[in-house]
């Protein structure tokens, strides 16, 4: 029996909007996708969170059937992305990173001209483009040349152009990427109603607090392979327990370092190190909270002095600080 056979026989077919098995893409030498598996069940909002070239763009490529995988099977509705790129797309609405549409065209005339190339009839495309622009907030925009729009006006002309044929699956990669907060909020809202009616969302985000609002699920990627998996809560109670503090030391640099790196030896901490851009050392303890001023003593017993201490609550970015590591990625 083939890979592809025996993934269907495992599952439910008509549970799962997407489902990836094995899949992989390789660039060379650089393993972009490496043999990530996972299944998004219809009406789902499922995250990517990962580094900077952990793979998560390129994931989409290939299921929104832009690129061509090195390796394994992946579809959407039962449509195989490689052999059925045609009735995959027919499915399917796409917010990428960078902005596709006519700089040139008004706001209103981008939504017509993207909702004729996917054949939307006349009167219905007239009526979800009036809409979609009336909920994005860009109304009083919708004579306005794209050109001539602020960033977070153009993010949002882009989403809405991803939704104007009304597809049964969106990808969102960074929609809310250098936003102002009540932009963001504003797409938020939108992308709760659309999970209000049954559409599957893949949202891909470098912001903890977006992954944890809208999702019902999350993947960590990074390095091309998933490294953890599930709800929000599950990986906020199974993954970086215990408390974040961080204290803010004065003293010689050597000593900060040997004591951050020596107080892991305290049968009470989980992780500890040093934010290089911040000052600051990082300190994952059981009841951290109670254990303050034995942190503190700890410190101070080498003529460090504490200038600040902060306890942040567990919180996606401890899971995925915890799981990917402190060092930039280009």
């Amino acid at each position: 029996m083939t890979t592809e056979s025996k993934f269907i026989k495992r599952i439910e077919k008509n549970d799962f909007a997407i489902r990836v098995e094995d899949l992989k893409k390789y660039f060379e030498d650089v393993k972009a996708v490496d043999g990530i598996s996972f299944e998004i069940k219809k009406g789902e909002c499922f995250s990517f969170l990962g580094p900077n070239g952990a793979g998560k763009t390129t994931t989409i490529n290939i299921l929104a059937c832009y690129m061509k995988p090195t390796s394994g099977v992946a579809t959407l509705f039962d449509y195989d992305v490689v052999k059925e790129p045609k009735k995959v797309k027919q499915h399917i609405g796409i917010c990428p990173q960078e902005n596709i549409f006519f700089e040139e065209l008004t706001v209103f005339e981008n939504v017509m001209f993207f909702g004729k190339m996917y054949n939307v009839d006349k009167k219905e495309l007239l009526e979800r483009a009036n809409d979609l622009i009336l909920k994005v907030g860009l109304e009083e925009k919708r004579k306005t040349r794209a050109d001539k729009l602020s960033g977070g006006m153009k993010r949002r002309l882009n989403l809405i152009i991803g939704l104007v044929h009304d597809p049964d699956v969106l990808f969102l990669d960074e929609p809310t990427a250098g936003l102002d907060p009540q932009t963001r909020r504003l797409i938020w809202d939108y992308i709760r109603e659309l999970k209000t009616r049954k559409k599957t969302i893949f949202l891909t985000t470098h912001y903890m607090d977006e992954a944890d609002e809208l999702s019902d699920r999350i993947g960590i990627i990074d390095y091309g392979k998933i490294i953890a998996m599930d709800t929000p809560d599950g990986l906020k109670a199974t993954i970086g327990k215990g408390d974040m503090l961080e204290i803010k030391l004065e003293g010689k640099k050597d000593a900060i370092l040997q004591k951050t790196e020596e107080i892991k030896n305290l049968d009470y901490v989980l992780s500890s190190y040093y934010v290089e851009e911040d000052l600051i050392t990082r300190i994952m303890a059981m009841d951290g909270i109670g254990k303050i001023g034995k942190i503190i003593k700890f410190f101070t017993s080498v003529d460090l002095n504490v200038v600040d201490v902060n306890v942040k609550a567990n919180s996606l970015e401890n899971v995925f600080i915890e799981l990917t590591g402190r060092s930039l990625r280009n």
